[in-house]
């Protein structure tokens, strides 16, 4: 691994969480919403009109105003796409890659392998989330820039749960920095 430098970090992690909160409160305060997933909902329900409009007209949700305004956001998803872009390539830390250094490290596994394992825990989180009728993305950055009650202990059980899986997936990058080699 390579050592940080201001070329790709120009602001200490401290102040990057600042202004990123202060970004989150100004967002907020312009939209009301910051959930990416209801566009990718809105989307796939005018797909699925077009191959099965019996379903989608005796559906309760669809008709919703609200339901069909939630989905008016994709600017957000694209904006999101765009200025990560602009980071990277500002940054000079644009690198197109199949794998990561760390799961070559750990498992040596052709690629096909890895993709296989990204689907899987995907599908799982995804599964999670629909079954909690809600979404990740609305728990962790939208209900806990809320200070919503039930954002706190959600988000502390994924961050102490993604930290244990990363133990689990990655165990010499665990090792290694635990020993300080």
């Amino acid at each position: 691994m390579t050592k940080s430098n201001a070329q790709t970090h120009p602001l200490p992690w401290w102040a990057a969480g600042i202004l990123l909160g202060l970004v989150l409160v100004l967002a907020l305060s312009l939209t009301q919403s910051l959930d990416v997933s209801p566009q990718f909902i809105t989307t796939n329900t005018g797909i699925l009109e077009s191959t099965a409009p019996e379903y989608i007209e005796s559906h309760p949700l669809v008709r919703n105003e609200d339901f069909v305004k939630s989905g008016e956001g994709w600017w957000l998803a694209i904006g999101i796409l765009i200025g990560a872009c602009v980071a990277a390539v500002q940054l000079r830390v644009w690198k197109l890659r199949a794998t990561c250094d760390l799961w070559q490290q750990n498992h040596n596994t052709p690629i096909v392998v890895r993709m296989i394992a990204g689907f899987a825990g995907g599908s799982l989180m995804l599964l999670g989330a629909g079954i909690a009728y809600g979404g990740v993305s609305s728990n962790f950055i939208k209900g806990l820039s809320e200070l919503s009650l039930s954002a706190i202990p959600f988000t502390i059980a994924m961050l102490f749960s993604g930290m244990l899986v990363a133990y689990l997936i990655y165990p010499a990058a665990s090792s290694k920095n635990n020993h300080g080699s």
